[in-house]
């Protein structure tokens, strides 16, 4: 699992926050109440779509949403969240969802510790373009964590 490291420059992603103890079960139908609000998201980008997870004291939380390319309003029980520009290791999934969990473990636990990176930021995000598709095996999603090199 080598990931491609990358420059991406920093981007602003809007949707609807995760509220709940058990993301795995509930990432559905998030998505779902995403899908139905979409139209009150004019300046977001339909062509991709984006999981940020986040680490806090608090835990772990997630947007599921579109990245803005313009300003807009923010609809009633969204919330923005700015991604920074950073030099990203990004990772191919390939398969349905239900095998996404092994793949952040092999990232997090096997390549981040002897990759000679580190986390740069306090979160990291799923981006999902027009070769997703839940279920299929032939699904792909990429993983974009934010790194930097170990001096």
């Amino acid at each position: 699992m080598e990931p491609q490291i990358i420059y991406k420059p920093a981007f602003t992603v809007i949707g609807i926050p995760y509220v709940g103890e058990n993301l795995e079960r509930d990432m559905d139908a998030l998505w779902a109440q995403l899908a139905k609000r979409y139209a009150e998201l004019p300046h977001a980008d339909p062509d991709q779509g984006f999981g940020v997870h986040k680490f806090s004291d608090d835990g772990r939380s997630y947007l599921a949403g579109f990245a803005a390319h313009r300003d807009g309003t923010l609809p009633p029980g969204m919330v923005e969240q700015w991604i920074c520009e950073n030099a990203y290791a990004v990772f191919i999934h390939r398969g349905s969802l239900a095998s996404l969990a092994e793949t952040m473990t092999r990232i997090f636990d096997r390549w981040l510790p002897g990759s000679g990176y580190q986390l740069a930021e306090d979160y990291f995000f799923e981006c999902y373009d027009d070769r997703f598709n839940p279920g299929s095996p032939d699904s792909v999603l990429f993983v974009y964590v934010p790194v930097r090199e170990i001096n």
